[in-house]
């Protein structure tokens, strides 16, 4: 959110430069966010912003308020336009799987059509961000990202929304233990996430077919995969 030291980013003039779309819970911002054009998503809003170096700011972003909304004199709309357009030209979607997050490698999976670099089973966890590794959990809303991701792994998905910085993504399979999934976001929420880029304890699912983003319900459990994705993300988290 946006802050006193943080002002100098902001001018009198409206430069689309620097824009980029955020997300945070809704909840713990709702008072914040009353003053800012933002979009509401299940639990989590979207919100736009400058960004600003992360050793300033954890959260990488200096939010756009009303005010600025009004001195500027553009439409939400045009907002909106703007920031996704500069967020997907300067800070592009980066799409990875988790082993070489934790381990460190920038190599990232393609989202053009073609083969995957390596098998895929369904206890494979996979990492949404950006370049950067900030904000990079707006890209969860991008349908075009998710659409690609989907017919990447030829599935719908399920997604973790570990932090406002990365998603967590899986395949979705029939019997998945959403309970026990959503018992080890709570944990690591706990235990790993820093408190001021912690983003849901909730669980999401993008359905490939009606390219839907919304919250799930807890279907039948399966334990293996459960198991899987704790030692994946706990690793993931520390990085």
């Amino acid at each position: 959110m946006a802050l006193e030291e943080h002002k100098e980013y902001f001018t009198g003039e409206y430069q689309t430069g620097g824009l980029a779309v955020a997300v945070c819970n809704a909840g713990m911002y709702s008072e914040e966010l009353s003053d800012m054009p933002h979009e509401k998503r299940e639990d989590l809003a979207l919100f736009y912003g400058i960004r600003v170096p992360s050793e300033k700011n954890s959260a990488g972003i200096a939010a756009i308020h009303n005010s600025q909304m009004k001195r500027w004199g553009i439409s939400e709309e045009q907002l909106k336009k703007d920031a996704w357009a500069n967020m997907r030209n300067e800070f592009p979607a980066v799409f990875q799987h988790i082993e070489d997050v934790i381990y460190g490698s920038q190599k990232g999976i393609s989202l053009e059509p073609g083969e995957l670099d390596r098998e895929v089973t369904d206890e494979s966890l996979f990492v949404l961000s950006n370049r950067e590794k900030v904000q990079g959990a707006s890209y969860m809303f991008d349908e075009t990202v998710m659409e690609k991701i989907a017919e990447k792994l030829d599935s719908s998905l399920v997604i973790l929304p570990s932090s406002i910085h990365e998603t967590i993504i899986m395949k979705e399979t029939e019997d998945m233990d959403v309970d026990f999934i959503r018992e080890t976001v709570m944990g690591a929420n706990e235990t790993v996430i820093e408190p001021e880029i912690r983003l849901s304890d909730e669980i999401y699912r993008y359905d490939r077919d009606a390219h839907t983003l919304s919250l799930i319900e807890p279907p039948q459990p399966e334990e293996e995969i459960g198991a899987a994705l704790n030692e994946g993300m706990c690793q993931c988290m520390v990085q």
